[in-house]
């Protein structure tokens, strides 16, 4: 057993096998398969199971019933199982969460994938960033805290709308340096339209009116706020790292601008 773990609820998009391949990644991998192929990505898992239903829905249901096992992990990452992102990076973000004493870490997210949150893309001059915002496609949990969220953290969600919000309400909102972002180690979040499946496979468990729905619901019951994201402090990248990520970054900006044009393009001529 390894000291950390990757948890993913995969369906027919996932992208483990980037993630297992390494035989020097420092975690496990928890696989729970909720599509409707039987043994679905079981091969490049340490721990499986089958089970419908959304990310932290499954999470919890482990949480539940596999707590002991669980316990023996410093920090569990939970991974949206289309990230595309190297083992190499997944080990470094481990370390980095234990080095800094972290409660939660999430890697940047560079340009030439999807970008929900400004705060999150990928940033050229840090390796670091203090913030009071961590998103909930790739968080890293220190085990007692995720334990700490699970724990009130309701099954009937059914959707991970919102829960990015409610990580922070629960922490603390006014903690500076326990929520971090790695520009060091990003990721790619992939753009529906260069994926495999046809649309978002979260709308197969409901709807986007659903899950605004049910996020409505758990702010009102937990007085919990869509507070502004904030960045608080950073550590920089060395001069010698900017130049030589710079050809790479230039390029994520450029495809970035190129691809958001080209569907705003598309949208204009449609209407």
């Amino acid at each position: 057993m390894k000291d950390f773990l990757i948890f993913t609820s995969a369906g027919d998009s996932a992208n483990i096998k980037q993630w297992f391949v390494s035989e020097r990644k420092n975690y496990d991998i928890w696989v729970t398969n909720y599509s409707s192929t039987s043994l679905l990505n079981k091969e490049f898992s340490d721990h499986y199971n089958e089970r419908k239903g959304s990310k932290f829905q499954n999470l919890k249901h482990i949480f539940e019933t596999e707590r002991e096992l669980l316990s023996h992990y410093k920090a569990i990452m939970v991974l949206d199982d289309d990230i595309i992102i190297s083992p190499q990076s997944l080990s470094r973000l481990f370390t980095t969460l234990v080095e800094f004493d972290l409660w939660m870490l999430h890697p940047a997210f560079s340009k030439f994938g999807r970008i929900s949150h400004q705060i999150t893309a990928r940033q050229l001059s840090t390796k670091l960033r203090y913030t009071n915002y961590i998103e909930v496609g790739c968080p890293i949990f220190r085990t007692d805290k995720l334990f700490d969220f699970l724990s009130v953290y309701e099954s009937s969600m059914s959707s991970c709308y919102g829960l990015d919000y409610w990580f922070s309400h629960h922490f603390g909102l006014n903690v500076e340096d326990k929520y971090a972002i790695s520009d060091r180690d990003y990721c790619i979040n992939p753009y529906e339209q260069f994926k495999s499946s046809n649309g978002r496979e979260i709308n197969s468990l409901n709807s986007p009116a659903e899950r605004e729905g049910m996020w409505e619901d758990i702010k009102q019951r937990m007085g919990i706020d869509n507070f502004k994201s904030r960045e608080y402090s950073r550590l920089s990248n060395p001069l010698l790292k900017r130049v030589t990520s710079l050809p790479r970054f230039t390029a994520e900006v450029v495809f970035s601008f190129l691809l958001e044009s080209l569907i705003a393009f598309k949208q204009k001529f449609k209407s």
